[in-house]
């Protein structure tokens, strides 16, 4: 094979807010595999939160890459093994490789991923489209500019939290789907309870901080005692396997991203472990063009829940592939992932 590494910048067409930070561009890799004249396509962002660096994905890459050249595909789960000890200190540089020679192994075989994996994409859940944190009135316009969709997922962890939604609610009858990425506290989060009971929240993710488990589980007991009926999502409070194990009677369901697992492959095998634990599955990806949402998307009949709008949310086009319209995912009649990416 033939390994190309591609950085790629992708400014936002809004700064994107959270309780964490604020972002106008993405900074992105995306990797290229080429055999017998066939391409395939996996990406990686940079994210400070897991310590996933652009340039330290790319110094790594680099170090496979005489492996990589070396190596004739024929089963993308033998050359994950094969990858595996060399990547598996950098899960996002590993599932920009693992989703690239997932997308060539399939248009080697000249089908789509998810009918090679057996997935009925007509039973597919509908995504919620991502608003950011800001003022009322662009939180309004952002609404405005995106209309009609299903399902809202609503980042909060300010003060104008209820406000917020409350002002959402006047305008949509849609559920929302709330992200704190962390940002409140336990007192705070127990308040909110049950307001967004009364407006309409039909899933909560992150609530607390990453690491604050005694919190989490003080904040079940509330949740069961006003008989709070939406899930709670774990996303930062895991990094690895035992991460979910520790997760599961805490939270109600994962967050799952391939670049935290390491890419499909691994996500494959994961994936029947985390619903054996009894726990819901969502994949609310971060923003990143539709390489990797196209990825995600292949796997996307196993999830209760998705947010896969991450390339409406960017003004740099970075190819074709899986589509989000107002809710609805369009799979294209491409093989692989469907991605195709016009420049060489």
């Amino acid at each position: 094979m033939k390994l190309r590494i591609i950085r790629v910048d992708l400014p936002l067409r809004h700064v994107f807010e959270t309780s964490q930070r604020s972002v106008s561009v993405v900074r992105t890799i995306l990797v290229e595999l080429e055999q017998d004249g066939l391409r395939g396509h996996g990406e990686a962002y940079e994210d400070k939160f897991y310590n996933a660096n652009i340039e330290e994905m790319i110094d790594l890459l680099e170090e496979c890459r005489e492996l990589v050249e070396h190596y004739a595909l024929a089963d993308p789960v033998a050359f994950w093994r094969t990858l595996q000890p060399l990547l598996k200190k950098n899960p996002f540089a590993q599932s920009a490789v693992d989703c690239a020679a997932c997308d060539l192994w399939g248009k080697m075989k000249n089908k789509p991923l998810w009918k090679i994996w057996g997935l009925p994409i007509d039973q597919v859940p509908d995504s919620g489209y991502n608003i950011g944190l800001d003022s009322l009135e662009r939180i309004a316009e952002r609404l405005a500019e995106n209309p009609d969709w299903s399902i809202y997922r609503v980042k909060l962890g300010s003060k104008s939290d209820l406000q917020i939604l409350q002002m959402l609610r006047e305008k949509t009858n849609a559920p929302f789907h709330v992200d704190v990425n962390g940002g409140w506290t336990l007192e705070t989060a127990v308040k909110r309870l049950e307001p967004m009971k009364e407006l309409g929240v039909e899933l909560l993710e992150q609530p607390l901080a990453a690491d604050n488990f005694n919190g989490m589980a003080q904040l079940k007991k509330e949740m069961k005692k006003i008989d709070c009926p939406f899930p709670v999502i774990a996303d930062e409070s895991w990094h690895t396997e035992a991460d979910i194990e520790r997760c599961a009677g805490l939270f109600d369901g994962i967050n799952l991203k391939l670049v935290k697992c390491g890419g499909l492959i691994p996500a494959r095998q994961l994936i029947p472990k985390i619903k054996h634990l009894g726990l819901k599955l969502t994949s609310a990806n971060s923003i990143e063009s539709t390489v990797g949402a196209s990825a995600i998307s292949q796997l996307a009949p196993l999830f209760d829940y998705i947010s896969i709008d991450g390339p409406l949310l960017i003004e740099k086009k970075v190819g074709n592939g899986v589509r989000t319209e107002q809710g609805k995912l369009v799979y294209p009649n491409e093989n692989g992932t469907g991605v195709r990416v016009p420049f060489r």
